[in-house]
Parts: structure tokens; C-alpha cells; sequence
């Protein structure tokens, strides 16, 4: 096996953001403007503030390039503070930069990147973050899928959790990513619950370390 974990570093800033991009619907799209919103939106925020918490997946073949990442913030509720108070802002800006037309895409813009943010999921997802404090993120190269690299890396993971002592952690997945959702499954996470109502657009899956 080629592949080796190791904990996030400020010199993986550039291969965290081109995997965020490239495992996007905006990258799959091709829309390369968008990839530091991408990174702001998604990424930056856990290496600049949680980086221990995080581990990354290296390929000893590529000269160690990083191919894929797992992020994870050990407290949901001190991340949304610090999030909304230092990255948001950044996310706002960036929106600017960008000069979006007024009309749809501006609010679409701001929808996907913006307000996204700031909606309140109510108590059965405030009741999860109770019991499963720690959220993660993880995101993988597509030429590096089916080779073990997330086991490897929720592995690491968990190990850390323990180390912290931090009793559990939860993600939120698209009810439409079947192939995650086996895998998730497949960790050992368990289905807690569904947020968007009756479009049921995601399933929060936790698990107690």
C-alpha cells in the first residue's frame, strides 16, 4: 500500500483546495471561478483553526502528494461561533469579489455559499450535536477511490477522537449520494436523521467513538 495518513499541515492549502474543488458539483462543472469560494466555503476554515483535529491521506508513490482529506472540528457548536465570526465575512467578501449579476445568480450565490450557512436546523439536530459533538468532512481524489484511503483515514480519525476525548461525531450527506451513504454505513455510522422536511435533501449519520 502506497498510502500513508498523517495530520494536516499549512502547506497542504493548495492540494486541500483543488481536491474540495474537483470532488464538487462545481468542479465537476468546470466552473474554476468558483474554486476559492469553493475552498472558503468548505475547507479553509478547518486548516486554519482545527488542523490538529485533521488528517490527510498521502500517496509515498506521487512524492507524498496529498490525495485526499478527512476535516473534523471536535466541537460542532464552538466551530458554528468561530465560523460565522472569521470565515463567513471571508465568504461574503469573496461573493463581491466575484460581481456576480443582481438577480439569480447573485442569489444563488448567496444561497449556496452564504445563507446555506446560517439556517437553523432545529432540536433534533442541535439534540445530535449533543450526543455527537464533533463533525467531520472528508473528500477523496476520484483516481484514488476504492483502495481503502477512507477506512484508512476514519481510522486515524476515531483514534484521535478517543486520544481527545470526544465521545462521537456526525456528518450530513445528500440523500442522493447512494455510494456514500453505503460507505458511511459500512463505518459503522448509524442513520440519526433527516434534515429539509418532506424534500428530505440529507441524512445525518453519527457514531460514538
Amino acid at each position: 500500500m502506497s498510502i500513508e495518513i498523517r495530520t494536516l499541515q499549512l502547506e497542504d492549502e493548495e492540494a486541500l483546495k483543488d481536491i474540495c474543488f474537483v470532488t464538487s458539483a462545481w468542479g465537476r462543472d468546470g466552473k474554476e471561478e468558483l474554486r476559492d469560494l469553493i475552498a472558503l466555503r468548505w475547507c479553509l476554515h478547518y486548516l486554519r483553526y482545527e488542523r490538529p483535529h485533521c488528517h490527510v491521506a498521502v500517496d509515498t508513490k506521487k512524492e507524498f502528494a496529498v490525495v485526499g482529506y478527512l476535516l473534523c472540528a471536535p466541537s460542532t457548536k464552538q466551530y458554528e461561533i468561530e465560523y460565522k465570526e472569521k470565515t463567513l465575512p471571508m465568504i461574503d467578501a469573496e461573493i463581491s469579489r466575484l460581481q456576480p449579476k443582481p438577480g439569480l445568480a447573485q442569489m444563488k450565490l448567496k444561497k449556496d455559499f452564504l445563507l446555506s450557512s446560517k439556517i437553523n436546523l432545529g432540536a433534533k439536530v442541535k439534540k445530535v450535536i449533543e450526543e455527537y459533538p464533533a463533525h467531520i468532512h472528508i473528500d477523496i481524489y476520484p483516481s484514488h477511490h476504492r483502495r481503502g484511503i477512507g477506512r484508512m483515514l476514519f481510522a486515524a480519525h476515531e483514534e484521535h477522537l478517543r486520544e481527545i476525548g470526544c465521545e462521537g461525531y456526525h456528518l450530513t450527506v445528500g440523500t442522493s449520494n447512494e455510494n456514500a451513504v453505503r460507505f458511511y454505513q459500512a463505518m459503522g455510522m448509524e442513520d440519526v436523521a433527516h434534515i429539509g422536511g418532506k424534500l428530505n435533501f440529507g441524512i445525518i449519520f453519527a457514531k460514538h467513538v
